[in-house]
């Protein structure tokens, strides 16, 4: 798929998806699962197809994720999740010296996040994520231990209708150990967010995670324009897919990705 045809079924899918904004029906308001700030017990699969900036080298990534909020009284909400991807890719490294395809386990993820209502539909919240080097080969993970401190908020414009908000995630993702031989990381991550429920339980989410590189400011920033389209089949069921495309990748991570996912509430 050319990058031309990426963009214009992102711009095509987005025309379809929006266009019953104009004949709301109304509906009542449900949690799709998408808002940071509201987070949900739940189990999601999540498949992506990467195509790099390596040269002719892509990547497939199985992600089975798990999020868990806890009460913790006065108001207060500990989110928390974990990662643990799987991952096909045929990169080179030293494990994978004629880049053949090859099948290994990516880095684990968790992520702790306490969240405090500030008024009837404002949210904030804060804790760190932390990315533990447990791939089994050099091409499927970082090598490093990485902690990543993050602040986030949401506002609902339940004007727009019903469930739909607004948000913006900051955080400071860099590594503390691991091996000299691997490249080590400080990046900022910026990602505004913004969700808008549809009739008939749909929903249309942007959310573009913009990176700035650090440890090399001549490569600078990584932005990429972003859609998912999703639907809430039930009340414990949803799928979705998400097309990513770099606009600007001076900070080479990927050219285009695209990720499927069904996600159980429980």
């Amino acid at each position: 798929m050319t990058k031309k045809w990426m963009i214009s079924l992102l711009c095509l899918a987005a025309i379809l998806i929006a266009a019953p904004l104009w004949a709301q029906e109304k509906q009542e308001e449900v949690n799709t699962g998408q808002d940071p700030t509201k987070p949900l017990t739940r189990f999601d699969l999540r498949l992506k197809y990467q195509d790099t900036m390596i040269k002719d080298r892509e990547q497939f990534i199985t992600t089975p994720r798990f999020d868990k909020p806890i009460p913790l009284g006065g108001g207060w909400l500990l989110s928390t999740r974990f990662d643990l991807p799987l991952v096909y890719n045929d990169i080179p490294s030293r494990d994978n010296r004629d880049g053949d395809g090859e099948f290994g386990l990516g880095d684990f993820l968790t992520q702790f996040l306490f969240i405090k209502p500030v008024s009837p539909k404002l949210r904030v919240a804060g804790g760190a994520w932390f990315i533990w080097p447990t791939a089994t080969q050099d091409q499927t993970g970082t090598g490093k231990w990485l902690v990543g401190p993050t602040v986030a908020a949401a506002y609902d414009i339940s004007e727009l209708s019903k469930g739909s908000f607004v948000a913006g995630l900051l955080r400071q993702n860099f590594s503390y150990a691991g091996p000299d031989r691997r490249d080590d990381i400080n990046e900022t991550i910026i990602q505004p967010v913004l969700n808008v429920n549809l009739p008939k339980f749909w929903f249309v989410t942007v959310a573009p995670e913009i990176k700035y590189n650090w440890k090399n400011k001549n490569q600078g920033w990584f932005v990429p324009l972003d859609l998912m389209v999703g639907k809430l089949l039930n009340r414990t069921t949803i799928v979705s897919i998400e097309g990513k495309y770099a606009i600007a990748d001076k900070y080479p991570l990927y050219d285009w990705e695209i990720e499927a996912r069904i996600g159980l509430f429980f």
